[in-house]
């Protein structure tokens, strides 16, 4: 097994402007991602995606190889990350004896992640060859019992119908994070990942799914990094 791991990071953010190199705590956020890939993989298995120069430098300054500038088309908000993803796997497989046949995809919007996350989620690939392992938390709210959809006339109901009353007795369902994807590269070549069937879940502490997208998630990142929850 081979692994690709790629941080795909692009330079516009409409909710938080420049976040992806927006200092948190006292790094720039992308290099919270960076940090833990460096203490799991090789730095020349690491591929930082993106169309930013001061991206670019911040890699560069972990000593990271950053080969490519990714084209704009794949950076608009229509682009998707698959097609980010199997760039960066086609530029590499081309300039690389050995091909990789597998992705480790990071977000460097869900930057709280541990060494023994990234090495946890590729030991239950190797172990089970699905086509992904994803990351995931159990969240305080369930489909099951609490979380509600509208119908056409406007009223609510369970998300998911059921008679339990008491949510302690639902079926554990699972939140995905978005912090930790390992991927099969003939699979991700094959269809999106949503289409996906034989998939993983690899189960973090809640705390470690925030995923920045508002002001208010930077705010609660930075008190938790004030409290120490992820040292």
């Amino acid at each position: 097994m081979k692994i690709l791991t790629v941080i795909a990071a692009r330079r516009d953010s409409k909710g938080i402007p420049g976040k992806n190199w927006k200092m948190l705590g006292n790094k720039p956020l992308i290099a919270w991602t960076i940090e833990t890939a460096l203490e799991t993989v090789a730095a020349e298995d690491i591929c930082i995606s993106t169309n930013s120069d001061d991206i670019i430098k911040i890699a560069e300054g972990y000593g990271l190889n950053v080969p490519f500038v990714r084209p704009e088309e794949l950076c608009t908000d229509t682009a998707t990350s698959r097609q980010a993803v199997l760039h960066a796997l086609d530029f590499f497989n081309q300039n690389n004896p050995e091909p990789y046949d597998t992705i480790m995809q990071l977000q460097p919007t869900s930057p709280f992640r541990k060494k023994e996350h990234l090495s946890g989620c590729i030991e239950l690939f190797a172990e089970q060859k699905p086509e992904m392992v994803i990351s995931a938390y159990v969240p305080n709210l369930n489909p099951y019992y609490n979380m509600y959809s509208e119908d056409e006339h406007g009223f609510i109901r369970r998300a998911i119908p059921s008679p339990y009353t008491r949510r302690q007795d639902c079926p554990t369902v699972y939140a995905l994070n978005g912090s930790i994807y390992v991927i099969s590269a003939e699979a991700i070549r094959q269809k999106e990942i949503h289409e996906f069937r034989r998939v993983i879940k690899y189960v973090m502490p809640p705390a470690f799914a925030i995923d920045l997208d508002s002001p208010e998630d930077w705010d609660l990142a930075e008190f938790l990094i004030s409290k120490n929850r992820f040292s």
